[in-house]
């Protein structure tokens, strides 16, 4: 294990082309830093380099196998790295760093590529091995059991761009539960979650698009379990060979649990995968500039129905069981169909109190004192 900067390591050519996939999303497209569209790769270990990215928001830092021959460390650009692996042959990738020139050639077969980096010093320094911090709290949770829990609220996240408030979700940690919710001021989603968090409690607002990006990592990483450690102004997931970092949004999340109404008195059962299709058929006709569909229930039956000024009108009929006589209520669809494709069961449970206000659509299970922690509230749609 040479001692050297001329970094000089070999892969294989699919875990190279995994470690790029893992952490090139993270690299900051249109950065005042070119450094930032980077990935940094350093060796660690003679059977380990690390590869890193950062947009200064969110970071990634994955270890990888590789056959290290002498140590150090360079930064080239994520794209141009990434196209050329993919058109590698699918035989051992050797990457050699001239220090004097921060060139590395990329051989792989008869093929060879010169590319062009970035000296490693001008990479932020986001993973430095700090040591922890005095109020430093940490969680673990099976990783599917997370993913499931953020899938089924991140949709409702506000859309800005800007780090407001909605556009986080908010994580509240109490005695062994984690709630994940999401709002926008139109719809509200809870999901509830058990979780080892050794009796401690905290609140804290992640990103929606950190999120994001975590679901894309875990479909790619194979472990069971993640840790979630939160530190000052920042967010940790570590998984045995992906560290995963963000920073957290300021500020104080709205009293979302005044705001799910507790007696919603008009109940009704339907099929969910059939709700789905009637709404999907319907709103062909839809006004695109609204997207309302009236719900017009009447006993056992609802109508759903759309009618759009310029284009026409469109309607369906389901078959329903209620416990109420007649309703007219109308939502934008899109809210609808994001809550019903984030259930599982086979009937969704809607619980209504009046025609403005807040309704909730809940999974129905068979047995009633299975766990209904997950619902989706939202905000009918006044109709002229």
């Amino acid at each position: 294990y040479i001692k050297g900067k001329n970094m000089e390591i070999i892969l294989n050519k699919e875990d190279l082309l995994n470690g790029i996939k893992v952490v090139e999303k993270i690299t900051a497209q249109k950065g005042s830093q070119p450094v930032l569209s980077n990935i940094l790769i350093e060796t660690v270990t003679s059977d380990r380099v690390r590869f890193c990215a950062t947009d200064l928001n969110l970071s990634i830092s994955h270890k990888i196998k590789a056959q290290v021959e002498k140590e150090g460390k360079i930064t080239l650009s994520a794209k141009r790295l990434g196209e050329i692996t993919a058109k590698l042959d699918n035989k051992p990738v050797k990457l050699s760093l001239n220090p004097e020139t921060s060139v590395v050639t990329i051989s792989c077969g008869k093929a060879k590529f010169e590319l062009i980096g970035i000296n490693a010093n001008e990479f932020p320094r986001v993973f430095d091995e700090e040591a922890p911090e005095a109020d430093e709290k940490s969680f673990e949770i099976n990783k599917n059991t997370l993913i499931k829990g953020v899938k089924q609220v991140v949709f409702s996240a506000a859309l800005h761009e800007s780090a407001s408030i909605l556009s986080g979700v908010c994580f509240n940690i109490d005695s062994n539960t984690l709630e994940i919710v999401a709002t926008d001021g139109n719809r509200l989603t809870r999901a509830s979650k058990e979780i080892n968090s050794k009796d401690d409690s905290a609140i804290f607002i992640v990103p929606s698009r950190t999120l994001q990006e975590l679901i894309r990592i875990s479909s790619i990483i194979e472990d069971e379990k993640v840790t979630i450690t939160l530190k000052k102004a920042k967010i940790c997931f570590s998984f045995e060979d992906v560290v995963f970092q963000s920073k957290l949004i300021n500020g104080t999340y709205p009293k979302y649990q005044q705001l799910i109404p507790a007696n919603n008195d008009k109940i009704v059962y339907i099929d969910r995968e059939e709700l789905i299709g009637t709404i999907e058929r319907v709103c062909v006709m839809v006004n695109e500039r609204t997207n309302i569909i009236k719900f017009s229930f009447n006993g056992s039956s609802l109508e759903l129905s759309t009618d759009s000024p310029d284009a026409g009108s469109g309607k369906d009929f389901i078959d329903v069981d209620s416990n109420f006589e007649e309703i007219v209520i109308a939502f934008n669809y899109k809210y609808v169909l994001d809550s019903l494709k984030n259930m599982d069961t086979k009937k969704v449970k809607i619980e209504i109190a009046t025609s403005l206000s807040a309704t909730l659509f809940k999974p129905s299970f068979e047995d009633e004192s299975k766990d209904d922690s997950y619902v989706c509230l939202i905000m009918p749609v006044q109709v002229r």
